[in-house]
C-alpha cells in the first residue's frame, strides 16, 4: 500500500503506562509501568527502547522497582546533563509508607550511556531523587498527570503534575533546569475544585509560562512568572447542544501554540468523539476562549484514551513568533486504534489561524488491549541542502496489554509557492509536512452541500417573487402567506413624477372649498393600466359622492393606499397625515375592478 505507516511492535513482560521520547533522539524511547506493590510475578520497570530500524524494536536497558512500591504512572523525558537523560516519574510509595503520611510520589531518573548509539553497553538506568510535592496527605492519591513545557536551548523547562482520586485535588508546578540531573525547585501549587483531566504547560517568555488544564466541562488558565502565580481563570465550558440536556466532556488538552489549544472532547453516553481547537484569548483581556476548528473521529470509536502533538516547525525561542507550520495530532480510541490528524498554522501580518484540521489515517487494532500512553518523539526540521533524505516523526503507543508499537510517518519538503521566487535572491522558505495525503471532505459531500444551497436560494427567491406578485405563480405560495408577506414592494416616486403631496399642494382651492382625489370615469387607463388621477374642487353633481379619508371603510384606505404607491405618489414614509380632511371618490364598482385588476 503506499499510505503505508511503517511500524514496529513488542511485548514486554509487565502492563505499560507511560512512554517518553528522548527529545534530544528519536531513536530512544522510555516507557514504564509495572503490576503495583505485591503483584506476585509482575514488577514495577522502567525500559530504554530502541527504535532506530523502523521495522524493529529492542530493548537496551531496564530498571527492575521496588516491588512493594505503586507501578510507574507517569513519565516525562526532561533535559540532558552530559552523556545522562533525565527522567521525572510518577510513583507512589508503598503502602506502609503511605500510611505514615510519607508518599515521596515524584521521582527524577537518570539514564546515562557512553556514546549516541544507543545499542552501546554500558546504558544505566538509576535513581536520582524522589520527593513529595503534593501538600495533602490522602491516601488514595496518586500522581495521575505530568506535563513538562517544550526544550528551548538553554532555558529551564517547566513541569506540572496533578493528583487523581484525590479528596482535596490538586496541582504542582516546578522547574526542571536545563543543566539536568536531579536538581529541581518548586514553582507552587494549586488546589482545584475538582480534579484536572489533562493539563500542558507552554512556554510564553524566558521565564514565563502559562498553564492549561480542563476538568470534565471547563477549560482554565493559569499564568506564572518568576515570582507569581496567577489564580485559575476559566476561558470555556461546554454547553449541551441546543434541545439536549446531557454535556460532553474533555479527556485530554494540548497547546499548539501560546494562542491556541487543541482539545478531545468525548460526547455524552458514548456517541462519539470530536477534536476541538480553541483560540485563547489574551492575558489583558477578559474574553472566553473560541472555538477556532474542530473534526470528528471515526464513528468506530465512541471514546477517547489519550491525545499527542507535534509541530514539525517549531519556534528556536519561546520568544519568536509562529510562522507557517503543520502540526501532527494522534487521538487514541477505546478501540485500540489510533486517528491521525493534520492541522495546519497559518500566520499573515498579525492574524494567525487554524486550518485544515483532517484526517490523513486510521491505524486499526494497534493493540490487543486499551491503549494508556502516547508519545511523538520530536522533529528538528534539517537546514537546506542540495542532498535528498527521508524524514519521519515518530509517534510511540504503549497499552496494559505489555506492549509498545513505534509508527514512523513520513514527512516531505514543502515549499510555498504562493509566495514570489525573486531571480537571483534567495531560495522561497520551506518546512516540513507529513507525506501522507489529509483525507478533507469528500468532493460528492460538498458537491451535495452546494447543490442544496442552490437550490434553497432558488425556492427563496422564487417565493419572495411570486409573494411581491413579481414573478408569475409557478410554486403557488402566495395564497397561502400571511397578508403581510404579500404586500408589493414600495415604489419610490421618480424623480419627474408629482407625488399625491404635490398634487394636493398644487390644487389651487380656497380652504372652505373641499378637496377630493378621484378617478378619471372615461374608462381610460395609464401604462400601469390604472385610470388617470385627478385631484381638484369636488362637485357632488358632477363627480358624484365621496368619503372623507376618516370616515373610508379600512378595506378603502387599503386599496387607495395600494394604489397611490402603484404608480409611486405615496410611500409608508410620507405618512397619513396629508390626507385629513382630503375628499376621496369612489373605489368600488367598475373602477374598483380596474384598480383591482391592475394591482
Amino acid at each position: 500500500m503506499a499510505n503505508r505507516i511503517p511500524h514496529a511492535k513488542i511485548t514486554l513482560s509487565y502492563p505499560l503506562y507511560s512512554c517518553a521520547f528522548d527529545p534530544t533522539d528519536p531513536n530512544l524511547l522510555v516507557v514504564a509501568g509495572g503490576g503495583g506493590p505485591g503483584r506476585n510475578g509482575v514488577g514495577n520497570k522502567i525500559t530504554l527502547l530502541d527504535t532506530s530500524n523502523p521495522a524493529e524494536l529492542s530493548q537496551v536497558a531496564e530498571l527492575e522497582l521496588s516491588k512493594n512500591e505503586d507501578n510507574v504512572t507517569t513519565l516525562a523525558a526532561g533535559p540532558r546533563k552530559d552523556k545522562t537523560l533525565t527522567v521525572y516519574a510518577g510513583v507512589n510509595s508503598s503502602p506502609e509508607e503511605i500510611k505514615k503520611g510519607k508518599n515521596e510520589h515524584f521521582r527524577v531518573f537518570g539514564i546515562s550511556h557512553p556514546s549516541r548509539s544507543a545499542k552501546t553497553s554500558g546504558v544505566r538506568i538509576s535513581e536520582v531523587a524522589r520527593d513529595a510535592l503534593f501538600m495533602h496527605k490522602d491516601t488514595n492519591a496518586y500522581q495521575r498527570l505530568l506535563r513538562l513545557s517544550h526544550p528551548y536551548e538553554n532555558l529551564s523547562q517547566l513541569g506540572a503534575i496533578a493528583t487523581g482520586l484525590s479528596r482535596e485535588p490538586e496541582i504542582a508546578l516546578f522547574d526542571a533546569p536545563c543543566a539536568g540531573g536531579g536538581r529541581w525547585k518548586s514553582r507552587g501549587r494549586l488546589d482545584t475544585p475538582k480534579e484536572a483531566m489533562d493539563l500542558d504547560v507552554v512556554q510564553t517568555g524566558p521565564d514565563t509560562y502559562q498553564l492549561a488544564y480542563c476538568d470534565d466541562h471547563d477549560i482554565f488558565t493559569v499564568e506564572i512568572s518568576k515570582t507569581q502565580v496567577s489564580d485559575p481563570k476559566c476561558v470555556y465550558t461546554i454547553t449541551p447542544d441546543e434541545g439536549a440536556t446531557a454535556k460532553a466532556s474533555f479527556k485530554s488538552l494540548r497547546y499548539l501554540t501560546p494562542d491556541f489549544l487543541i482539545t478531545v472532547v468525548n460526547k455524552p453516553s458514548s456517541q462519539g468523539v470530536a477534536l476541538h481547537g480553541y483560540r485563547l484569548p489574551a492575558k489583558e483581556q477578559q474574553q472566553n476562549a473560541r472555538l477556532a476548528i474542530r473534526a470528528k473521529l471515526p464513528k468506530g470509536v465512541s471514546k477517547a484514551t489519550g491525545l499527542a502533538v507535534r509541530n514539525l516547525s517549531p519556534t528556536a525561542s519561546p520568544s519568536d513568533k509562529q510562522g507557517e507550520t503543520q502540526f501532527v495530532v494522534a487521538v487514541a480510541g477505546n478501540d485500540s486504534s489510533i486517528s491521525l490528524f493534520t492541522v495546519d498554522h497559518k500566520s499573515a501580518a498579525s492574524v494567525d489561524l487554524l486550518s485544515d484540521l483532517a484526517p490523513f489515517q486510521v491505524l486499526k487494532s494497534v493493540h490487543p488491549s486499551n491503549i494508556t500512553g502516547l508519545s511523538f518523539s520530536s522533529f528538528t526540521p534539517p537546514k537546506p541542502s542540495s542532498k535528498t533524505a527521508e524524514f519521519s516523526v515518530k509517534l510511540a503507543s504503549v497499552a496494559v496489554g505489555f506492549t509498545t508499537a513505534v509508527h514512523s510517518i513520513p514527512l516531505k519538503r514543502h515549499v510555498d509557492k504562493a509566495i514570489p521566487e525573486r531571480k537571483g535572491g534567495p531560495p522561497r522558505p520551506s518546512r516540513y509536512v507529513v507525506a501522507l495525503k489529509s483525507k478533507g471532505e469528500s468532493p460528492v459531500t460538498v458537491l451535495t452541500l452546494v447543490t442544496i444551497m442552490i437550490l434553497i436560494l432558488a425556492l427563496v427567491g422564487q417565493t419572495f417573487l411570486e409573494a411581491k406578485d413579481i414573478s408569475k405563480p409557478i410554486l403557488g405560495v402566495r395564497d397561502y402567506l400571511p397578508v403581510s408577506w404579500t404586500t408589493p414592494l414600495r415604489k419610490v416616486p421618480v424623480a419627474n413624477e408629482k407625488t399625491i403631496k404635490d398634487l394636493l399642494s398644487d390644487a389651487n382651492v380656497h380652504p372652505t372649498q373641499p378637496l377630493v382625489v378621484r378617478h378619471d370615469e372615461t374608462g381610460e387607463v395609464d401604462d400601469e393600466g390604472l385610470p388617470p388621477l385627478h385631484v381638484g374642487v369636488h362637485d357632488e353633481e358632477t363627480h358624484g359622492p365621496a368619503t372623507s379619508w376618516e370616515n373610508l371603510e379600512p378595506k378603502d384606505q387599503h386599496l387607495w393606499k395600494q394604489r397611490l404607491k402603484k404608480t409611486g405618489h405615496w410611500v409608508e414614509e410620507m405618512g397619513e397625515t396629508m390626507f385629513q380632511g382630503v375628499l376621496f371618490g369612489e373605489i368600488g364598482g367598475a373602477i374598483g375592478n380596474i384598480v383591482g385588476e391592475a394591482l
